[in-house]
């Protein structure tokens, strides 16, 4: 799973390790612009990218191919991260 912030956002870290303790392989890739996050993930090839801002950046869903994306409001998720972190650990995997 594909970590990136688009702003800078504490909540990020507290998610890759909550993920990581489910047994998730996380990559927290740190603030990244569009361009950037699209190399990483044809780079790493996760099965899920989770992004940390306000909204999807323009071009980014269309680029991702069959990579599943999630957007978290950095400030105000729409629900806990623990809550999160069980539900995205739940649908990984790597072997598709």
């Amino acid at each position: 799973m594909l970590l990136v912030e688009l702003a800078e956002a504490p909540t990020a870290a507290r998610l890759g390790r909550l993920l990581r303790d489910a047994g998730v392989e996380v990559i927290h890739a740190g603030v990244l612009g569009t361009e950037q996050i699209l190399r990483t993930a044809e780079q790493e090839d996760p099965d899920a990218l989770v992004v940390f801002g306000d909204a999807v950046p323009a071009g980014l869903a269309d680029g991702l191919g069959d990579v599943h994306l999630f957007v978290v409001h950095p400030e105000n998720p729409a629900e806990p991260l623990e809550a999160l972190a069980e539900r995205l650990a739940g649908g990984r995997s790597h072997t598709r």
